[in-house]
């Protein structure tokens, strides 16, 4: 059967165009899919970053607390002895970090201080057990928010004795702040920690100091990671037992006496981390050394797993992360099969389309042949005009490339939005990262506060105490509120809002930044120079120059340490312009290599830095008006450069 040239043409428009548009189809999912599971893998990594910051931030207030406590202890301003003045400092302790459970302290004689937070009749309890005394029952006492006592109690079967207990002997014998491993406390129910730190007098061991901190929120922050439909996150100590995970209930058990104990990886109730995981547990052993990514099939599902050990506080715990790779394609296959049938559709026009335009191709053809035969058979002169009918073709063709132009903006306006999206995330990142590391500075703020409070509680008390120690004391906490508040100015930035811009006195915040890092750069033994002139008020919000002051500073200070610098110097200048104040801050440090790129998020060289102090810095800059760089011109010393407007 011979089929008609004008069938042959529009089956060939319509054959080479749905070849055409799957061949677009194919390479664009294959470039799509590969660009999503890269970004599978940087979420899974993003997450376990975050999961990791997030109980290092949950463990540090626990640790220092124990620390602040020993320090309490063994300079005498509270006596080890003395049991309403233990219970009181406990008590604000437990009321200034929340996530600590309860705070302990016990001695060589069994006397015992436990000031825990209880469900009722009081919101805390403490336990006081003194062997000493005639009755020595165990001492129970709730307590309301205001101290004031709700409920007491005396428990004679109570035969508790801390000296033996296995954080106490730990603590005496190492004679260094210790971990427990994780475990089910007794009161609460809940799996927890213990941190536990030796006290001394004149160098002989009397007691220690306890920590009891529960990770359920640390489960709470991996619930809330949103990482995929179907991945999840937990965390393993090093003898493969669960200790965190999205559902607290998996991750306890009972061993059929109503004791509750935590699961191992092998043995949860969860059978996609038993396949992701539980191979890696080798006789009772799960320790990883470096931050490991691998894939797993799971009932025909092929996933994605991520390990990354916490390095902190010598915890051998592990943070765990798995996602199926269709969470992140499956929207990717969708569209493929879409377009595959849209491909289809579009041929089968282009078919009908085609079979009209082979009509209007033809119709010449055929009044040609027409005319030929005509003229054949003498009954039309050769020089009579051809008709004009080719005119559709040119039409046709301008449809042709019409259809492409617009083809073309469709994929330019795909291309912009997948732009976009990256933009957006990285965003999202970026204010999910300042956030993290404004809650990081709130911890040392509150040791600082918490440090000078205690200090001036103790200056108050001698009679003798000199007035300049308590104005510097009091000039400390007051720095130390400046902290505070450079730090909502930057959760305020992350969040669009750069607060009130106004006149403020330039020579004044550079001397309270210099009396800010003046006792940093003593112990550094770095010399602080400010010569200050007769400025102009600067115009700008006065926090946030202060924030990029700091951090100027900051930086040299880490520069001329790190490089072990032997003229350890940091000069402030100023200089007046139209207009403007352009301040000078030069360091004796090793200068800026070449090669590194400076004011550009997430690279720095600093050995521990996140590469966002510089890049927040300008951008706090250039918000109120000013400029922020490095002189590298500058040969002598190492010169950053601030313009502010006045």
């Amino acid at each position: 059967m011979k089929l008609s040239l004008g069938l042959v043409l529009a089956l060939s428009l319509a054959g080479l165009q749905f070849l055409a548009i799957l061949f677009v189809v194919s390479t664009s999912y294959i470039t799509s899919e590969t660009a999503m599971l890269g970004y599978a893998r940087e979420r899974l990594a993003e997450a376990g970053e975050n999961a990791s910051e997030h109980s290092k931030g949950f463990l540090t207030p626990a640790r220092e607390a124990a620390h602040l406590s020993k320090r309490v202890l063994e300079s005498g301003i509270i006596d080890a002895g003395d049991v309403e003045e233990l219970e009181k400092y406990f008590f604000q302790s437990l009321q200034a970090e929340t996530q600590i459970a309860g705070i302990y302290f016990g001695d060589e004689v069994g006397n015992f201080v436990y000031v825990m937070r209880s469900d009722g009749p009081g919101q805390f309890r403490t336990k006081i057990i003194q062997p000493s005394l005639a009755a020595s029952a165990a001492q129970l006492i709730w307590r309301d928010e205001s101290f004031a006592v709700a409920a007491t109690q005396i428990d004679e079967a109570d035969s508790f004795d801390p000296r033996q207990r296995p954080w106490y002997k730990s603590a005496k014998r190492q004679k260094n702040t210790i971990w427990t491993e994780p475990y089910i406390f007794f009161s609460s129910r809940q799996p927890g920690v213990t941190v536990a730190i030796p006290v001394l007098d004149d160098g002989s061991f009397i007691g220690v100091v306890g920590v009891d901190i529960e990770i359920s929120s640390i489960s709470n922050f991996l619930s809330q990671l949103m990482l995929s439909k179907r991945g999840s996150a937990l965390i393993l100590d090093e003898s493969g037992k669960v200790i965190a995970h999205p559902r607290m209930t998996q991750i306890m058990k009972s061993d059929g006496n109503t004791a509750l104990n935590l699961v191992g990886i092998k043995d949860i109730d969860d059978p996609v981390a038993q396949a992701a995981f539980s191979e890696l547990s080798v006789n009772g052993a799960f320790k990883i050394e470096q931050e490991t990514e691998s894939e797993f099939v799971y009932e025909n599902d092929k996933f994605v797993s991520f390990l990354k050990p916490l390095s902190s506080f010598d915890l051998p715990w592990t943070i765990a992360i798995y996602a199926p790779e269709s969470d992140f394609t499956q929207s990717i296959q969708d569209n493929r099969m879409r377009n595959i049938w849209l491909a289809a559709a579009i041929s089968f026009v282009a078919a009908l389309v085609g079979l009209a335009l082979a009509e209007l191709i033809l119709r010449p053809v055929r009044a040609f042949a027409v005319r030929t035969a005509l003229v054949s058979q003498g009954e039309l002169s050769a020089t009579s005009p051809l008709p004009e009918t080719y005119k559709e073709l040119e039409k046709a063709n301008e449809t042709l490339i019409d259809q492409i132009a617009q083809r073309r903006e469709a994929d330019a306006r795909i291309v912009k939005l997948n732009r976009d999206l990256s933009h957006f995330s990285r965003v999202n990142l970026m204010g999910q990262m300042a956030t993290g590391l404004a809650h990081e500075l709130s911890q040392p703020l509150t040791a600082i506060s918490q440090n000078v409070d205690a200090a001036i509680t103790t200056a108050k008390q001698e009679d003798s105490t000199n007035p300049e120690l308590l104005n510097i004391l009091n000039e400390l906490d007051e720095q130390a509120h400046l902290g505070g508040d450079i730090l909502s100015a930057l959760r305020g930035f992350v969040h669009k809002d750069q607060g009130e811009k106004k006149p403020f006195d330039l020579n004044e915040l550079i001397n309270q930044t210099q009396n800010l890092l003046h006792h940093e750069a003593l112990v550094q033994g770095i010399s602080l120079d400010f010569h200050p002139r007769d400025l102009p008020p600067a115009n700008g919000n006065r926090i946030q120059i202060a924030q990029i002051l700091l951090n100027l500073i900051r930086n040299a200070m880490e520069a001329i340490a790190e490089a072990d610098s032997k003229h350890k110097e940091i000069t402030i200048l100023t200089h007046t312009k139209t207009n403007q104040i352009e301040i000078w801050i030069e360091d004796t440090g090793p200068g800026v290599a070449p090669e590194v790129t400076l004011f550009k998020q997430f690279e720095t060289n600093k050995k521990d830095g996140m590469g966002l102090g510089l890049s927040i810095s300008r951008t706090l800059a250039e918000a109120n008006g000013g400029r922020l760089w490095y002189d590298s011109a500058y040969q002598e010393k190492s010169r950053f450069c601030l313009v502010l407007p006045t």
